[in-house]
């Protein structure tokens, strides 16, 4: 109870901070995010043996604010006084955890403008990494094949070792400025096509998940929607879910009225097309 007692607090002098500064009601939409980052961190606490213990060294948190006004306010709630950082730490020292040294927290706000309202105005409002301190080297990334199956994409199958494999319109994004703010690694063309039209420019991404060992996909809320096909049965996808959904090998990836079928291929088996796993 102290703990939450002080988190209150803090949320009391949080939403005083920012309703001062931009008006009543402001501070609704950071008190959420900051309550839902929270949670996610307490959803790595694990117990051993009566012990709590936290097993990441780094903990990176993005906050991605939807309008320019949006980001003012993130910037008074999160980062004026690291409360965000303070939170966490408190949280730690207040419920005893162990955690393995000093845990770094890193907190950033995206300054890559909305690039278009229809496709993501509801994105998520934050993304984390959860990161160990561990001396062993990196395990391998398995090697990943995406074949085209609906839609026109600038290749029609994809081989590449990556960690983190983006996927929309286009293969260079910019914005309203013509500044870049995103290169997908599997793009489809813009020629006008329904199917291509369907797959927004910043659809969904694919990472590699060490500490479960699987791949999993996020729609980025994109306007039309991702979803798998497995084993004939359809499972949505949620938008905006940092978390996503487990991939397995032999899934029908649905991008609006895209669809793409993934595989995890086996270590050694040979690249058919080397420039396809280009890291950029």
């Amino acid at each position: 109870m102290k703990f939450w007692n002080k988190l209150l607090n803090a949320e009391r002098h949080i939403r005083k901070r920012v309703e001062n500064a931009f008006g009543i009601g402001s501070a609704e939409t950071p008190l959420e995010v900051r309550r839902a980052i929270l949670e996610e961190v307490e959803a790595r606490i694990v117990v051993d043996r009566g012990k709590k213990f936290f097993p990441f060294g780094k903990v990176i948190i993005r906050l991605l604010p939807q309008t320019e006004a949006g980001r003012d306010v993130f910037e008074a709630a999160f980062l004026k006084e690291a409360s965000l950082k303070a939170d966490i730490y408190r949280k730690f020292r207040d419920a005893r955890i162990q955690h393995p040294g000093n845990v770094e927290i890193l907190v950033d706000i995206c300054r890559d403008p909305i690039l278009d309202p229809t496709e993501s105005t509801n994105r998520p409002a934050f993304e984390m990494d959860f990161l160990r301190l561990d001396e062993s080297p990196k395990r391998e990334i398995p090697e990943t094949k995406l074949t085209v199956l609906r839609g026109t994409a600038e290749q029609p199958t994809y081989q590449m070792k990556k960690e983190r494999i983006l996927i929309g319109r286009l293969t260079e994004v910019l914005d309203r400025e013509g500044r870049l703010v995103r290169k997908n690694d599997i793009a489809f063309l813009d020629n006008g096509d329904d199917i291509n039209t369907s797959v927004g420019r910043i659809h969904a991404r694919i990472w590699f998940d060490f500490e479960k060992e699987q791949f999993r996909i996020m729609d980025e809320s994109s306007r039309y929607g991702t979803r798998i096909i497995r084993n004939g049965r359809s499972i949505e996808v949620p938008s905006g879910n940092p978390r996503g959904i487990r991939l397995e090998t032999g899934d029908e990836t649905c991008l609006g009225q895209a669809c793409l079928r993934f595989e995890s291929v086996p270590t050694g088996a040979l690249v058919s097309n080397p420039q396809a796993g280009r890291e950029k």
